[in-house]
């Protein structure tokens, strides 16, 4: 289900996404994630692009798990960021800039001042490098603090599809 919220966002943020679609629904498909229009996306050619997205957002919603808004998608950007920062996985600083670029789409002063703290953090690791284990330290409290204070969806273990 993973690999299908994924691809929910990307096609909230506008990527192309239409030739993958048949394949991912082939997997969901394979691994137990199943509904009428999962099973038509994966008879698809990677040709029919536009059909595939429709019967993707179809499928979704058949899932319980809708084709998010932009502010939805990137919402879900950030709470993945954060989740890897915890998690020790990938370039936290990477990580905490990704955070901030995506809270400046929201117009909510709420979510702006969380990017505008983890871009502070994002300086913090490189004005001082002898001080990144502390910089590091904190963009994980701060990342938990986001997520607990956003509803943060499933944790990257429970990976289904």
């Amino acid at each position: 289900m993973e690999r299908l919220r994924d691809l929910a966002v990307r096609l909230a943020m506008d990527e192309p996404v239409g030739d993958d679609l048949a394949m991912a629904a082939a997997h969901a498909l394979a691994r137990g994630v199943d509904s009428p229009s999962l099973r038509e996306l994966a008879g698809l050619s990677k040709g029919q692009s536009r059909e595939a997205v429709d019967l993707f957002r179809q499928a979704m919603e058949e899932l319980g798990s809708p084709v998010p808004d932009e502010s939805g998608a990137r919402l879900h950007l950030m709470r993945a960021a954060a989740a890897s920062i915890i998690d020790g996985e990938g370039d936290p600083e990477d990580l905490a800039h990704e955070i901030y670029w995506q809270s400046s789409y929201f117009p909510s002063e709420k979510l702006r001042e969380v990017g505008y703290r983890f871009l502070h953090l994002y300086a913090d690791c490189g004005a001082a490098p002898d001080r990144t284990e502390e910089a590091v330290a904190a963009m994980k409290e701060a990342a938990r603090s986001f997520l607990h204070d956003h509803l943060s969806p499933p944790r990257p273990s429970t990976r289904a599809g």
